[in-house]
């Protein structure tokens, strides 16, 4: 019996040792200077570190990789992740959305932090500093509704 345990921790071992070879096309980021929300919008000191703390690493060009995110099969998890992520909303391309996307962009963003679906269980789960009180969301929620308001009223 002790022998079957040990083949098969042996062959369990050897499988985690060739999924690291295995590419899964990790996100790069590739800021571009003047283009980041946080640039180019005059955001509140705390609103910019929850943005920052809960958002920036799935939905912006500044992700910070911690080291488990280099190992298989997390890191496709991760990538998978930040993939999606940045489909649905890239801080770090803000400047080149439409005045109509900013707009939906702001009114998700209020609706998926105001109803506890952002950020993601998982990602709060790792990353203490990005789990939001209701105090928070409603800050982050209300800036969101400021920064639409401010888009309505700028010409173009």
């Amino acid at each position: 019996m002790i022998k079957v345990i040990k083949i098969i921790l042996a062959i369990a071992g050897a499988v985690f040792i060739i999924l690291q070879f295995i590419p899964y096309g990790r996100p790069v980021n590739r800021p571009v200077a003047g283009n980041d929300l946080l640039e180019v919008t005059e955001t509140p000191d705390e609103v910019k570190v929850l943005l920052k703390n809960a958002c920036y690493d799935c939905h912006s060009q500044k992700v910070a990789f911690p080291w488990y995110s280099k190992v298989a099969p997390v890191s496709w998890l991760v990538s998978s992740d930040i993939k999606e992520g940045r489909e649905h909303l890239d801080f770090g391309i803000w400047k080149d959305y439409s005045k109509k996307e900013k707009l939906k962009l702001l009114d998700k963003i209020g609706d998926e932090v105001s109803e506890g679906n952002m950020p993601l269980k998982i990602y709060i789960a790792m990353h203490k500093e990005a789990r939001l009180s209701q105090e928070q969301r409603d800050q982050v929620t209300q800036w969101a509704e400021n920064l639409a308001e401010e888009i309505l009223e700028e010409k173009r």
